[in-house]
């Protein structure tokens, strides 16, 4: 009788090693372009309008680090944080 233990454990080593892609943030170059797409609606409508957006992109959350610029407009905070292997950082919408 044969053992399925090589079968089971390629299937335990497959999925163990298949990494979960980190989510996704929306963020722009500048504040005023943030601004801009965040008055699209919300988040569902301003992924609608990003492809055609220019200045906003979509970066892995494992990319972004600790902020290095803060603005208030409107009484609401805002943040430029760092992204890994970037020399400028990027305003996220909060």
């Amino acid at each position: 009788m044969r053992t399925r233990i090589p079968v089971i454990l390629s299937a335990i080593l497959a999925a163990t090693s298949t990494r979960a892609e980190a989510p996704a943030v929306i963020a722009c170059e500048t504040l005023v372009s943030l601004r801009v797409l965040m008055a699209a609606g919300g988040h569902d409508a301003m992924e609608g309008v990003l492809p055609r957006h220019p200045g906003c992109r979509t970066i892995s959350r494992d990319r972004i680090g600790a902020p290095e610029h803060r603005a208030m407009v409107g009484g609401a905070p805002f943040e430029c944080l760092a992204v890994a292997g970037e020399k400028d950082c990027a305003w996220v919408v909060p």
